[in-house]
């Protein structure tokens, strides 16, 4: 971080711009609304707003050149402490577009002084239920013209000795504020490409706006570095002239949407600067799935053991149910039959001793002892 620091007070300078005019308003009062002072609620509860003293649309032409002074800025740094931050070798041009819009601005101002009476007349003569208040409200034209005022002051950025750290957070903010203020471009394309099947040479004016800012920037962060190669490999490859459609179309589309995001810019670049950390990271991800794939497959066959060793104990018990029967067939044997002699019954004993061995054997088969 303190490289980078280093990098942006050699190279770059902060631009602090100043523009300012008068609001053509004044604070509506009570007495405005003829209010009695128990009508009139209290400032703590409500405001009681403001009144228009002059056209507003006297006063457009100021708005309109702060808001170019800005972009001609933006155009070629970025927002930094209030202020922006422009490299070095950019500071001649800029400037000399600031002192145009400068000198515009005050030419503008002694144009709406001059004619200020005029306009306020006017504006009383389109509002004459108002005009009792709207005169009470009016100020000299002397006292209008000191809120008009465009200054730009270029600055060394330089912390006081042993107060580098302050300004840590504030330069490792400085490509995210990039990244938002190339989505800020980008997204109005939304209506020139949603829908369509081809972008015209008008929207590719967008991406060449980007690069430019892009490339003019990208020592403040590398992450800025592979964003801008991505949008310059593809004004290499469209038509010079007509529209863009095919393949070139949707690649044009993909990179719309990424620059659109300024969080996916961020990461992407990272990703890009980074592939051996992304792609460890996936293997840690596939190496993680695996151990889960295993684990499933031996809970598995674990389960299906225990299912097969819970089947093997109902056979065993079927096999003892069927072997307990045979005693009950030989409890029913009627051992009083007439032509049964001491032979038979002896012979009848023998089978029963059988059977009982028989049972035996069959159980310790069967692992029961």
């Amino acid at each position: 971080m303190n490289d980078t620091l280093i990098t942006i007070a050699e190279k770059m300078a902060l631009i602090v711009l100043t523009v300012s005019q008068w609001s053509g308003r004044k604070k509506l009062r009570a007495d405005d609304l003829e209010l009695t002072d128990s009508e009139v609620p209290s400032e703590e509860l409500v405001s009681l707003g403001s009144k228009r003293i002059c056209n507003p649309d006297a006063l457009r032409v100021f708005g309109t050149l702060k808001g170019q002074a800005d972009r001609a800025c933006l155009k070629v740094g970025t927002r930094f402490l209030g202020g922006y931050l422009i490299p070095n070798d950019q500071l001649a041009a800029l400037s000399g577009e600031l002192d145009l819009l400068k000198t515009e601005y005050e030419v503008e101002t002694q144009h709406f002084l001059t004619g200020y009476d005029r306009e306020i007349e006017d504006w009383i003569l389109r509002h004459p239920e108002w005009e009792r208040q709207l005169r009470t409200a009016v100020d000299p034209a002397a006292k209008i013209g000191t809120k008009f005022s465009f200054r730009y002051r270029p600055l060394i950025i330089q912390p006081a000795e042993g107060q580098h750290d302050t300004l840590v957070e504030d330069v490792a903010d400085i490509a995210t504020t990039v990244f938002h203020e190339i989505a800020q471009i980008a997204i109005p394309l939304e209506k020139s490409l949603i829908g369509k099947e081809a972008m015209s040479q008008h929207a590719l004016r967008t991406f060449r706006r980007v690069q430019q800012k892009l490339d003019i920037l990208s020592f403040v962060d590398p992450r800025i570095g592979p964003i801008l190669d991505q949008v310059e490999r593809f004004l290499r490859q469209v038509p010079p002239s007509g529209p863009v459609t095919g393949s070139m179309f949707q690649e044009g589309f993909g990179l719309w949407m990424l620059l659109c995001d300024e969080d996916r810019m961020a990461r992407h670049g990272a990703g890009m600067l980074n592939p051996v950390v992304e792609a460890e990271v996936d293997a840690e991800v596939d190496a993680d799935a695996e151990v889960e794939a295993e684990t499933e497959v031996e809970s598995d066959v674990e389960t299906m053991t225990e299912v097969e060793a819970e089947a093997d104990i109902a056979t065993h018990l079927d096999v003892s149910l069927d072997a307990s029967d045979l005693f009950d067939d030989f409890d029913d044997f009627d051992v009083e039959t007439p032509f049964l002699g001491v032979f038979e019954e002896a012979r009848l004993n023998d089978a029963e001793a059988e059977v009982a061995e028989a049972e035996t054997k069959t159980i310790q088969d069967f692992g029961w002892f």
